[in-house]
């Protein structure tokens, strides 16, 4: 089968394999748990739910609202 001897592309070609694959994507790994780091982390403090939830949620974890009482109207359902 043909192809052609001489191909540039990002990947690396036909068949590319870089000798330092192992340490780009262990970069690239930490560069990505990075920026979900901060897109959580800004998305926890930005957090402000209108309604309690009907049921028990993760976010209730991080979420501040859920761990101050400064607003007496943001309670729990009496009854479901």
């Amino acid at each position: 089968m043909p192809y052609p001897k001489f191909v540039w592309s990002p990947a690396g070609g036909w068949w590319g394999q870089p000798k330092t694959w192992k340490r780009n994507t262990v970069i690239v790994g930490i560069g990505i748990a990075a920026t979900m780091a901060f897109v959580f982390k800004k998305s926890a403090e930005l957090e402000r739910r209108t309604l309690y939830p009907r049921v028990w949620i993760p976010s209730m974890i991080w979420a501040k609202q859920f761990k101050d009482d400064s607003d007496p109207n943001f309670q729990p359902p009496k009854s479901l």
